[in-house]
């Protein structure tokens, strides 16, 4: 037992020198940037090239303002968080000799918590949503609009990259690309009455059931429309205070990626008091045939009829007169 534990603390502090001298490497070196003209960088055959194309044309620098890369060795142990380089696109990979895999998310303020300082392996790397709707609470305001990549790689004797088998290298023409993926959800709800709202001011609407956490080990992941995409974790409720705009209420909830298994539930409140029934949207998206799990970008908006008779109209938002809405459930 003793020379078990002793194993395991040579090996712990091994990989904290590793990671010390890694990352003291790291810094030591001067970011890389496509429109420097000095001879700092390393060539494109050393350095990630970030890409994100929802639609086939790159569209990275209109939707991704911040990276975090977190780099593993060859048996998915955890080495550091690499700092991004200066301009994002292009990310220098000045690392010794080996083989690696990158997993990078964008736009992960503080409140898209990962489990990286904690984890050991890449099978255990999670995300979880800490922004709270108020202060001790269990329920969620927005999210981050989150995008997410996974690359492995390896750097050869001369510093190089190379496909993990070291058979294909890269160089100007054949980049070492990382696709980001986007792993976020908007749905935007616009509530109107039939005759006159019961209440005048600041309403709460409320999501249940909405995807809170994910498991970002690349392989346990999902494909939607040709974009990888990770495994959902627990759910959670989301919320949003909405002032009144004459007499209509429009709040748009930011969470992350829903599935055809994890479809929410939307209430209506006023100070704590629901008005309306609970509206499980799944009947609504099986009658408009919106099917979350096949897609990329998903961008939903909602229209909510309240009526005097305390039941609700669900109808999918569009440029539309009330003759072509598609009626999506009624609840009472």
């Amino acid at each position: 037992m003793k020379l078990r534990t002793a194993t395991y603390e040579l090996y712990g502090t091994t990989r904290r020198c590793v990671a010390t001298a890694l990352g003291a490497m790291m810094l030591t070196i001067h970011s890389c940037s496509l429109a420097d003209p000095r001879d700092l960088c390393c060539p494109d055959a050393c350095a990630m090239v970030y890409s994100y194309k929802p639609y086939g044309t790159e569209a990275f620098k209109e939707y991704i303002s911040s990276l975090r890369h977190y780099l593993f060795d060859s048996n998915g142990s955890y080495i550091a968080m690499l700092p991004p380089g200066n301009d994002m696109q292009y990310q220098p990979l000045n690392l010794p000799e080996g083989s690696y895999t990158m997993v990078t998310l964008g736009n992960a303020s503080e409140a898209s918590a990962t489990n990286h300082q904690e984890i050991g392996h890449i099978s255990g790397l999670t995300l979880s949503q800490k922004a709270g709707y108020a202060e001790s609470s269990d329920i969620l305001g927005n999210s981050d609009e989150l995008y997410w990549g996974v690359r492995s790689f390896a750097i050869g004797a001369d510093g190089l990259a190379t496909e993990p088998d070291g058979r294909t290298r890269f160089n100007s023409k054949s980049k070492l690309t990382t696709y980001m993926n986007n792993i976020h959800c908007h749905l935007t709800v616009r509530v109107v009455w039939d005759n006159v709202p019961e209440y005048i001011g600041a309403y709460e609407m409320e999501l249940d059931g909405v995807p809170a956490a994910y498991n970002l080990n690349p392989a346990k992941v999902a494909e939607a429309d040709g974009f990888t995409v990770p495994e959902s974790g627990d759910t959670a409720v989301h919320r949003l205070t909405v002032s009144m705009n004459g007499q209509e209420l429009e709040g748009e909830f930011v969470t992350l990626r829903y599935t055809d298994e994890t479809i929410p539930t939307l209430r209506l409140r006023y100070r704590g008091l629901q008005v309306g029934p609970a509206m499980d949207l799944r009947k609504a998206f099986r009658t408009w045939g919106w099917r979350p799990s096949l897609i990329h970008v998903q961008k939903y908006s909602i229209v909510v009829r309240l009526y005097g008779n305390g039941n609700a109209e669900l109808t999918p938002f569009m440029e539309a007169s009330v003759d072509d809405w598609i009626n999506g459930g009624s609840f009472g």
